[in-house]
């Protein structure tokens, strides 16, 4: 027997129309389709939801009726009416209303509604008319739009009308008038600090366009987190006299994967607004740690004791545009961009930002930074340095002590361990091979197990003295400045290390602030002799009695370097440095106790 086949003359069209049917019914806005009587013969979900009617109520109502609601809260009634009256119109036709919200006591209130309504006429196969069709469409987004661009258009214009009148004002009055040197000067200092504000709105602009049109580019690379925050903290230090500064970071954190310089951006827009709302100072706290949720996260926070943020402006802080509207803030300038490409460049880098604040009591702005973790290729080719730092004849067992210091700043702990564990492994399979000696074995282990119990218990005996380090050479650096700040800290010192490419106002400030006994110069370009005098001589006239060391690879070179300089000592490796230092400031101490007593 023959299976029954169905035409495809019957089935598509049958198709055809379910198809339609589902679109119809799914479609973002509200369509009403009627007969030649004006009945409803068709209401989708959109239009329910808008109609605020039982779809059983719509359907085979005249449409008049079914629009009963819409035209009680229209604010212009006349306008659908006039609509309705059309009953076979020859083109579309369009008409916008505006509905008044309902009592927001009373259940099921809705906000209120911008709808734009669409009709036109619908015929059939052989071009009869048989009905009319509407579209109800809510304009409320669009609508939000224009009122967000209407306020960016006015925002600008107030921001960007402020400096340009200046500009414009000390211009005219240094062409016009003769004044004295200094109240030119006083107007030029007005046009150059007005046009940098210019300037800042419109790098902000640019730099929002280019996040949202996907026109960035990220160049995502491993970064030692701290090392950032301390140099964007100790630049911005130098405008902010009012505030104390706090940073608290855990010990032996992994780095972070990110955009170094749209790192520093995110932190300067972060700090930047906790220095700029809390204008009559106080203590900025900023903690780094593990992101509690997401260990492959670091979490950095940033507190004040500034006005706060209310309730209600907290889902929209991060809103392009948007600022807070409060009496506290009113005088506070600003374009409203700043945490809108913030949180664009978090999200951007792979982390993800959010607020917590109370007004009076101030503000905690929270974000995280992914943890740079190594391929395991690269985590191989870690151990097999290791292993050969630790093994080779005729290594210094002090070279394998800093490349173990440059792993634990290196790798995220977890990767750390493994390193490590494997290489005690390798070094056992070794030894059994007959590959190395026992002496060899016993020395490799006790290095790595020395080291293992030593950073479990970084700085637990501070010994009091306070140290400064810094290079003013390039990022090359960092590593060599790390592995001398960990000696230092191993041996009890409190140390601030402010990385590379160091200004000479970050030392002077940095200095005044934490009172240091010792500040380092790492030096490793000639060329930049000058520039390192420079900053000894600065702090010297400042801080006459600070003691001041140099290190680096240029003293093997030039070993008068530190007198050279006008520098109180030189140290040619680490652990020659971190003794020279403890020696000097000790004996310097004793000195001070001594003509004291007498």
């Amino acid at each position: 027997m023959e299976s029954e086949q169905t035409s495809p003359d019957i089935v598509e069209p049958r198709v055809r129309i379910e198809a339609v049917t589902a679109m119809a019914l799914s479609y973002p806005d509200g369509v009403i389709i009627t007969d030649r009587d004006d009945l409803v013969v068709f209401v989708n979900l959109s239009a329910v939801g808008l109609l605020g009617h039982d779809p059983n109520n719509i359907v085979g109502q005249p449409l008049s009726k079914a629009l009963e609601e819409l035209i009680l809260r229209a604010r212009d009634p006349q306008g659908i009416q006039n609509l309705l009256q059309n009953s076979n119109p020859t083109y579309p036709l369009q008409l916008g209303i505006n509905l008044i919200t309902p009592d927001i006591k009373n259940e099921g209130a809705s906000e209120s509604l911008n709808l734009k309504i669409t009709m036109f006429s619908v015929y059939n196969a052989e071009g009869n008319w048989v009905g009319r069709t509407l579209i109800l469409h809510n304009t409320i987004q669009e609508h939000t739009a224009d009122q967000i661009k209407n306020e960016f258009v006015a925002v600008v214009s107030h921001e960007l009308r402020t400096p340009l009148s200046a500009i414009q004002g000390f211009s005219e009055l240094l062409l016009t008038q003769d004044a004295s040197p200094e109240r030119q000067r006083l107007w030029l200092e007005m046009i150059n600090r007005e046009s940098v504000r210019l300037s800042g709105l419109i790098e902000d602009m640019l730099s929002l366009s280019h996040i949202e049109s996907g026109r960035i580019d990220l160049r995502l690379e491993r970064v030692e987190l701290e090392l950032v925050i301390r140099q964007c903290v100790e630049i911005l230090r130098i405008g902010s006299s009012r505030h104390n500064f706090h940073i608290e970071v855990e010990e032996n954190l992994p780095a972070v994967r990110a955009d170094r310089d749209k790192l520093i951006q995110i932190l300067n827009n972060i700090i930047g607004n906790a220095i700029k709302y809390s204008n009559k100072g106080g203590q900025i706290n900023i903690k780094v740690g593990y992101n509690t949720i997401n260990p492959l996260f670091l979490e950095v926070s940033v507190s004040d004791q500034g006005v706060g943020i209310p309730a209600d402006d907290l889902t929209n802080i991060f809103e392009k545009f948007y600022r807070v509207r409060n009496g506290t803030t009113k005088e506070i300038k600003g374009s409203g961009l700043g945490l809108a490409i913030t949180r664009n460049l978090v999200e951007l880098i792979g982390g993800r930002i959010w607020v917590e604040s109370e007004v009076g009591k101030g503000s905690t702005f929270l974000f995280t930074l992914p943890v740079h973790v190594f391929p395991q290729r690269e985590v191989k080719a870690f151990r097999e340095i290791l292993l050969k730092t630790l093994l080779v004849e005729g290594k210094d067992p002090t070279e394998a002590e800093l490349y173990l210091d440059y792993l634990q700043r290196t790798l995220p702990n977890n990767q750390l361990d493994e390193v490590l564990r494997e290489t005690l492994y390798e070094i056992g399979d070794m030894w059994h091979q007959g590959k190395i000696g026992i002496g060899d074995e016993h020395l490799a282990t006790g290095i790595v197990r020395e080291f293992l119990s030593r950073t479990k218990a970084v700085a637990a005996l501070p010994n009091g003295f306070r140290l400064v380090i810094g290079s003013v050479a390039g990022e090359e650096h960092v590593v060599g400045l790390t592995m001398v700040a960990n000696t230092f800290i191993r041996a009890g010192w409190a140390v601030t290390n402010l990385g590379a490419n160091v200004p000479v106002a970050a030392f002077i400030t940095t200095i005044e602030q934490s009172r240091p006994d010792l500040l380092l110069l790492s030096i490793t370009l000639s060329q930049r002799l000058s520039e390192i005098k420079g900053i000894v001589q600065e702090v010297k006239k400042t801080n006459p009695d600070l003691l001041i060391g140099v290190g680096g690879r240029l003293l093997n070179e030039l070993p008068d370097l530190a007198t050279r300089l006008g520098a109180d000592f030189r140290g040619t490796s680490p652990d020659e440095t971190v003794r020279l230092a403890t020696q000097i400031v000790r004996e310097k101490k004793s000195e001070v106790r001594s003509q004291k007593s007498e």
